[in-house]
């Protein structure tokens, strides 16, 4: 992030859009222009002007008639353009060709009409044409040069961009039109000869200077790019930033005793610079002194005169690094921390704090600057979707309904909103509602089968606990077309089925596989057991109740419950109370006839 390359572009890109406002205004204009271009074809006594002959215009003088007929069909052809009717316009622009082959204003008019068509080819002839015939006009020239840009001849722009630099050479729009092709078509030296000229005109110019020391690196040639640098150093001998890039040069091609000298020179002007800082966390990292490099980047980031946007960049810098080495996301935290507290008011710098604390799993914390960043500016979508994953990892549906029904109001139509909060409505037990917000926000959702997944799977759900099992399976049906091998659908659709006693083959092959996925899953095992007890195969259910005992499972009250229950079909009524007695000892997930099984030494179900 620190060495991003910036692009000088300074082509221009044409628009021939016009407000209805001033439409009648530019038809004026353009009126005026045509009939100067078609004055030279009109019948004139004497000779021929000499202007005719330089315009090359259809020796075949006009007529009265055929002129008031040109003038009409151009301006009609204007108006058709204008209205969005361009197969109109172009026909009406033909006419004005085949009554005067010279026509270039209506040539030009097909070649902009053709390139908003993207027919590229048509457009080049058509601009081309208008350009030969009149040579000195600079918009059809340049218009040209778009056309063979979006085309890719390059080589074509440039010899029209050449020559108009030469026809100019004290135009600088130009000069800098040349150098952009130029250096498009990876001519630097010729680019910096160019720019040198441009700097004699206008002085020494920062984005000049930078552009140059950046060719210059491209070339290999690092002393001459330095020069640049110096060159911006000397006119602006305060600018730290200046020194910085200096700095940055020599970092970058190993050259770090020059790299410490600038550095010094930059102490002499301001010692506690945040800019100094960052040149000294720079050298201090190429010299593998990693702890000195992170006091710096601290008193960097601790600086109110650093720019925030400086220290984002540098703080994302991490991101490719923090889930693999915790020494570094422990100083992205830190970084980050710093951040939030030296720009308060910043909402991204909240939520940057708030990102890097869901990486490291304190949702607590992360959902605190969420908040925050939130109470700020309530308009960055991205951070609410994090505030409700922070809510999801801390069970805190209550909190999360809340905010999804402001954040339904402020995004309607964002599907992931109406899937957070159908959520939020089904872990607060009111399941009615959570299916008609999940129905609705299902509706909404374009070209993401992953969150259609979602919406179904929850759906599925949600209509097992309102005891609608024909609604229920289609929804899980309908998650496993998208996905068939996730393992959570598999094992939670098999084990509704088993507790109904209804698909048992079905729910044994989807349990199965579940298992296949995430082997040694205790509330897997526990599944596929329990399918293989309502299939009456006790014996495998009671191994694979052992594999969940032995995977975890060892705390699960519905485990032992389920053991219990196979040793009495298997005729071990101790052990069968034994389980059971395990089962209440633990309490949560057990059968309302727990304690009829105990007392009786009876099976109840």
């Amino acid at each position: 992030m620190l060495g991003i390359i910036r692009q000088s572009n300074r082509f221009l890109h044409f628009s021939f859009h016009f407000d209805r406002s001033i439409w009648f205004l530019y038809l004026l204009i353009v009126f005026t222009v045509f009939v100067s271009a078609c004055s030279t074809t009109q019948k004139s006594s004497g000779s021929k002007s000499s202007a005719t002959k330089e315009r090359g215009v259809n020796e075949r003088e006009l007529t009265e008639e055929q002129t008031i007929n040109l003038r009409y069909l151009y301006v009609e052809g204007l108006k058709q353009k204008y209205l969005g009717n361009h197969e109109k316009a172009i026909e009406l622009f033909s006419q004005c060709i085949r009554i005067d082959g010279k026509n270039h204003a209506a040539m030009y008019e097909i070649g902009i009409i053709q390139q908003e068509q993207k027919n590229f080819t048509d457009a080049i002839f058509f601009a081309k044409s208008a350009s030969e015939i009149d040579k000195e006009n600079l918009w059809y020239k340049l218009f040209l040069a778009e056309l063979y840009m979006n085309t890719g001849e390059y080589s074509e722009a440039e010899k029209i961009f050449k020559n108009l630099h030469e026809d100019d050479p004290d135009n600088l729009e130009m000069a800098y039109k040349y150098a952009s092709i130029l250096l498009y078509n990876g001519k630097l030296q010729e680019t910096i000869d160019i720019y040198d000229k441009i700097e004699k005109t206008i002085g020494v110019n920062p984005e000049l200077v930078t552009d140059k020391e950046r060719i210059y690196l491209r070339l290999g040639k690092t002393d001459k790019a330095a020069a640049e640098l110096d060159k911006l150093i000397k006119k602006y001998p305060t600018e730290l930033r200046y020194y910085s890039m200096l700095v940055e040069l020599y970092q970058v091609n190993e050259m770090p005793e020059k790299a410490y000298a600038v550095i010094e020179q930059m102490q002499e002007i301001d010692p506690e610079s945040p800019y100094v800082y960052l040149a000294l966390a720079e050298y201090y990292r190429s010299q593998n002194q990693k702890e000195n490099s992170f006091e710096q980047l601290k008193l960097a980031f601790g600086s109110i005169e650093l720019d925030s946007d400086v220290k984002i960049k540098i703080i994302s810098s991490y991101l490719p690094l923090v889930q693999e080495n915790p020494e570094m996301l422990e100083q992205a935290i830190t970084l980050s921390r710093i951040l939030s507290e030296t720009h308060p008011g910043e909402s991204i710098s909240q939520a940057i704090y708030g990102d890097f604390l869901m990486i490291s799993a304190d949702y607590s914390m992360a959902k605190t600057q969420y908040l925050k960043s939130i109470d700020i500016d309530n308009d960055n979508f991205t951070v609410w979707q994090q505030l409700f994953i922070s809510y999801t990892q801390l069970s805190d549906f209550e909190e999360m309904l809340l905010h999804t029904t402001s954040a339904m109001e402020l995004y309607p139509e964002q599907a992931v909103v109406y899937l957070f909060h159908g959520i939020a409505l089904a872990q607060t037990g009111d399941h009615n509602k959570a299916v008609k917000v999940l129905l609705a926000g299902s509706k909404i959702v374009v070209e993401n089968d992953a969150q259609l997944f979602q919406f179904y799977s929850n759906l599925g759900d949600s209509y097992n606990e309102l005891k609608d099992f024909i609604e229920s399976d289609k929804y899980f049906d309908k998650a496993l077309e998208i996905n068939p091998d996730d393992p959570f659908i598999l094992n939670n659709y098999s084990y509704y089925l088993s507790l109904r006693g209804e698909k048992l083959e079905q729910a044994e092959k989807m349990s199965r596989r579940s298992n296949e996925l995430q082997p040694g899953q205790a509330s897997f095992l526990d599944t596929y057991a329990w399918i293989l007890y309502r299939l009456e195969r006790y014996e495998e259910a009671k191994e694979w109740l052992g594999k969940a005992l032995a995977s975890g499972g060892d705390a699960s009250a519905a485990i032992f419950e389920h053991m219990g229950d196979v040793m009495y079909q298997l005729g071990e009524v101790e052990n069968a109370v034994e389980n059971w007695m395990k089962a209440k000892e633990l309490g949560g997930e057990v059968s309302e006839f727990i304690d009829q099984k105990i007392r009786d030494k009876k099976l109840y179900e």
